[in-house]
């Protein structure tokens, strides 16, 4: 439940009307010199021994209640008008109505934040047993009369600090999770077209396949065609390193960096082992084109080989260095590798071109 309200809101229950008002002394800040003020003060000290109100207290929203059902009746309000109570003081005996206890534990199931504090006279009751009755534990207080005013300003004010807390820790959570959740929407929707985009790119190479073999048949009556085929095969292979580029471009540059901040977010357990899968897979559907690569670039090191890709692709040296987390000063140092393995180390050849030049000449082969 998360409430904007600028005064914590309290719940004072008991019988006794004098007491109530001594409660409003105690949390109000002020004091409101009357013809009974000298009574009101005499049964403030009795209850609150050695009072003293030498500060002004934060204003609360005081809702004072004499009998338990009334209690009960002003919480469903509260909670109707997303108003709800940050602590409640309720008095164990309430004659005629129902005692406190039960007030409580009526409460507790319309308000599961609300912070209860059983207060009584009595040493009869068993605290054990409230605690039974009235979960959970970390909400529940209990206090023996008579006690120093002190306590009751010292609970209101921490209780209500520690609900207010639990109110932004749980809008911060529900936002957290919203967040998750349009971003496994959109990962997911990615997914799903990177998925189409390879079926279509594996049905295109069995197509070609297929096609290549009807024509091998008649390669030797068909030269004009086989001349055909050949251009198709070129088309074909342009269309491939096109869509590999594509397929990396997108893997890298639209996908990875939210899998990236999704995993630096408060993830729990089973969304952490989603976030692995989908890494899985991903890493899956770029495979073919980086085994193919491999391939072409047998001689580099797998970092070298992701540095010449993103070289071949046009990516600066500060973006390389942005992208694998490295300094600028190691790509440098890999850049001079690729040169020296490639034959052009100490010259003033562009190292892009012709890593482009090298993938076409491969490609042909």
């Amino acid at each position: 439940m998360t409430v904007a309200n600028s005064l914590p809101r309290i719940l004072i229950v008991d019988d006794e009307q004098s007491i109530l008002e001594a409660y409003r002394q105690v949390l109000s800040g002020s004091r409101t010199q009357t013809t009974s003020q000298p009574r009101l003060d005499a049964l403030e000290n009795r209850l609150f021994p050695d009072s003293q109100q030498k500060f002004v207290m934060p204003t609360f929203d005081l809702c004072l209640c004499r009998q338990g059902h009334e209690a009960v009746e002003a919480v469903r309000t509260s909670i109707t008008e997303k108003s709800p109570f940050s602590v409640a003081f309720i008095d164990v005996r309430m004659p005629p109505g129902k005692d406190g206890v039960w007030a409580a534990s009526e409460i507790r199931k319309l308000d599961p934040w609300v912070n209860i504090v059983i207060v009584t006279a009595f040493s009869d009751l068993n605290p054990a047993e409230i605690n039974h009755t009235v979960q959970p534990p970390n909400r529940l207080l209990y206090m023996q009369k008579p006690f120093h005013s002190h306590e009751i300003q010292q609970f209101a004010l921490a209780l209500s600090a520690k609900w207010q807390a639990e109110q932004e820790l749980t809008a911060t959570n529900q936002h957290l999770d919203t967040l998750v959740q349009e971003r496994t929407k959109e990962l997911n929707l990615t997914i799903e077209a990177l998925e189409l985009s390879n079926l279509k790119y594996r049905e295109t190479t069995q197509q070609l396949k297929k096609t290549e073999a009807a024509l091998a048949e008649k390669a030797e009556d068909l030269t004009g065609t086989n001349q055909a085929l050949q251009e198709l095969m070129r088309k074909n292979d342009e269309d491939q390193r096109e869509v590999e580029q594509k397929v990396m471009f997108t893997a890298h540059e639209m996908i990875e960096p939210y899998l990236d901040k999704l995993e630096k977010s408060p993830l729990d357990d089973y969304q952490q082992s989603f976030l692995k899968i989908i890494r899985t897979n991903l890493s899956e559907i770029v495979a073919p084109f980086m085994k193919d690569l491999a391939h072409k670039y047998f001689r580099l090191s797998p970092t070298e080989l992701n540095i010449a890709n993103l070289i071949r692709q046009g990516i600066s040296t500060k973006d390389i260095s942005d992208q694998l987390k490295m300094t600028k000063r190691n790509v440098d140092f890999h850049r001079d590798r690729i040169r020296e393995k490639i034959g052009i180390k100490n010259t003033k050849a562009n190292l892009r071109a012709v890593l482009q030049d090298l993938e076409y000449e491969l490609s042909d082969h």
